[in-house]
């Protein structure tokens, strides 16, 4: 931890360009690189640091491949057969969040007379592109999936690097037919032909075919690790699954995806008898075979109730934990949209109080498998298939879908500060799990800015839920 201390206050003490590039060419040698990444407690998260170290520094390089911004639900296997480094904007505002700068980019966006009522994802990001924080990008893509703003602050961006000819929106149809798959895939189809065309180099589909190939296969294995996660109850050292977001989306159709989700894969079958410890568990367990929409939910294997593991004793930590398991009935909670990306309390209040979030809705893999022969019709029906396209209906039935999966005692929905689509569904998916008698707390926060969210009030709330669950 005092590693990455250092590193977040040098790179507040020289909060510009010349440093993040010197910084990512320094900490991406070799050595460096995995002593940083062997910082993380867990190895899923040290591979997470060490692809996410490479990614941006190849963005960051002057003498590497093309950059493009992208918005984040684009199918980034587009990028990735282009040859194209991609770099998101908005994910790279969490960065920013987690770094402690958000005020200092916030303030910029302010001054620039972004309005305060804008996502705060696009107003910390956008005013970080003002003050140059940012790759200079060769092409933009953007949609209009799940996010108004994004369309908006792309185009102004690619204004801000008169790359407005290179700029591409893509629209995606309301509703899911064949002949929006047609629409949609002829759209995908010409920004590829367009930009191939502007790189000067042939249409390559046999690359394409390899990375739809991986993109796959990293599918295959964020399912596996998903499905591990409806019995696991306790990982790996700090995992939290929303700091996933960016290999999730970004890195789809690479193999550094494949790794990472094997990786986790791997991680969390070794956790399940390691961890997964105590009579609670499998009373918790057998209590949440209860009737949701009038279907009982069927438990999985038995939990292992070993308090050793391989002969080896539990360390003091372990029966700390242990010791919490015991004395308090695990919560199973679901967690909808995003979290705050700075400091804050609300994970350690939920653990402190045994309250487990079992799955997050951003890591449901929404799509169905690709075929490498058609590749600009899977991407498109990848699109059209997402859960946020279209009505509101189709988010609400994924998750009631997460609720048996996961067999959640609650849901958390972060109502994250200038987010329309997410807070105007608020109330819609809170009646909903009303009717099948599951508690929703809706979270009123910002995942960006720390001044725009009363740590106070989401203290008492949370506590509040929380004797609701035990009640």
């Amino acid at each position: 931890m005092n590693i990455k201390n250092r590193v977040i206050t040098n790179i507040q003490r020289n909060l510009n360009l010349k440093y993040i590039k010197r910084f990512l060419r320094i900490i991406s040698i070799k050595p460096l690189l995995y002593a940083y990444g062997n910082t993380r407690p867990s190895a899923v998260d040290k591979y997470l640091n060490i692809f996410t170290v490479e990614s941006l520094k190849k963005a960051y390089s002057d003498n590497s491949s093309p950059v493009g911004y992208g918005s984040l639900f684009l199918p980034y296997e587009l990028f990735h057969a282009l040859g194209i480094t991609p770099f998101l904007p908005e994910v790279m505002a969490g960065y920013i969040a987690a770094l402690g700068l958000a005020p200092e980019t916030i303030k910029k966006a302010s001054s620039c007379w972004y309005s305060q009522d804008l996502c705060t994802f696009h107003r910390s990001a956008t005013a970080a592109l003002e003050m140059d924080l940012f790759p200079e990008p060769d092409f933009i893509i953007t949609t209009n999936l799940a996010c108004d703003a994004a369309q908006k602050s792309f185009y102004i961006n690619s204004l801000k690097y008169n790359v407005k000819k290179n700029f591409y929106m893509i629209n995606v149809p309301y509703y899911y037919s064949e002949q929006s798959v047609l629409y949609l895939s002829n759209q995908i189809e010409k920004i590829y032909n367009d930009i191939c065309l502007k790189m000067g180099k042939k249409p390559d589909i046999s690359r394409f075919k390899e990375v739809i190939n991986l993109s796959n296969e990293f599918r295959k294995w964020a399912i596996e690790a998903n499905n591990l996660r409806k019995t696991l109850v306790r990982y790996p050292p700090f995992y939290n699954g929303l700091n996933f977001i960016l290999p999730f989306h970004a890195f789809a159709g690479t193999k550094e995806a494949v790794i990472l989700y094997r990786e986790m894969y791997k991680e969390f079958e070794r956790y399940l008898d390691k961890k997964n410890t105590g009579n609670n568990i499998n009373k918790k367990l057998s209590d949440n075979n209860k009737l949701i929409n009038n279907k009982p939910v069927k438990n999985t294997k038995p939990v292992s109730n070993k308090l050793a593991v391989n002969n080896k004793p539990m360390n003091n930590n372990d029966a700390d934990i242990n010791k919490s398991i015991i004395d308090k009935p695990i919560k199973r909670l679901l967690w909808l949209h995003l979290k705050p990306y700075y400091n804050n309390e609300i994970f350690n209040i939920l653990e402190k109080e045994n309250c487990k979030v079992v799955f997050e809705e951003m890591n449901y893999v929404y799509w169905p498998v690709l075929d490498p022969d058609r590749p600009f019709e899977s991407l498109a029906r990848k699109m059209l298939s997402h859960f946020l396209a279209g009505s509101i209906e189709r988010r609400i039935s994924v998750i009631l879908e997460l609720v048996r999966e996961y067999r959640v005692d609650g849901v958390i929905l972060f109502a994250h500060w200038g987010c329309r689509q997410n807070n105007g569904a608020a109330r819609l998916i809170k009646d909903s799990l009303k009717k099948i008698n599951v508690p929703i707390l809706v979270l009123d926060g910002d995942c960006v800015d720390p001044n725009n969210s009363s740590q106070g009030q989401i203290r008492t709330r949370l506590q509040a839920f929380i004797e609701i669950l035990n009640s």
